[in-house]
């Protein structure tokens, strides 16, 4: 199935890639191509070091691409910045499947310890049964009595999550 590059998708992708603070960038390049860190700093109203910091960011994604040209008067090099759209609609894909392997990972280890896990009843720590003997079935951040977790819907929830990416497919 084509997935068509809606505001929604692009928002979804870039704050779970590169995070939220990146959105006002990605949303202001969108449109643009090989536009300088500074003129995008003074657009978006951002310090250049944020800006270039979200930049790095986002071109670690490959959701941006750069070139670099040389200021005749200062020396200086400075980067024009363009979007990798197209990177949008593959990173989809990418984080979907990243999701799916660490869901699956962790209903191994839930369905291996289930009934073994024991957690502060403040919510400080959650551990395993044998993490839970060395410390004496209290927790170590309060001092509180650890209580035996039923962590069966924690595996429901799981499953239900794995169904639900696999049939996005």
């Amino acid at each position: 199935m084509a997935k068509s590059l809606t505001k929604k998708l692009i928002t979804d992708v870039v704050a779970e890639a590169v995070g939220e603070d990146a959105l006002p960038i990605y949303f202001y390049l969108k449109t643009r191509k090989d536009i300088s860190e500074f003129k995008i700093a003074d657009d978006t109203k951002t310090e250049i070091h944020a800006v270039r910091n979200i930049l790095y960011r986002l071109h670690n994604e490959s959701l941006v691409t750069y070139r670099r040209k040389k200021d005749k008067e200062k020396g200086w090099y400075i980067s024009y910045w363009t979007p990798a759209l197209k990177r949008v609609l593959e990173l989809v894909e990418i984080l979907k499947n990243k999701k799916l392997v660490k869901f699956k990972e962790r209903l191994e280890k839930e369905e291996e310890n289930e009934g073994n896990y024991f957690m502060c009843p403040q919510a400080c720590v959650r551990m395993e049964f044998y993490t839970a003997t060395e410390h004496e079935f209290k927790c170590p951040e309060c001092g509180s009595l650890l209580n035996q977790q039923d962590n069966t819907k924690t595996i429901e929830r799981l499953k239900t999550n794995i169904k639900k990416l696999e049939s996005n497919a």
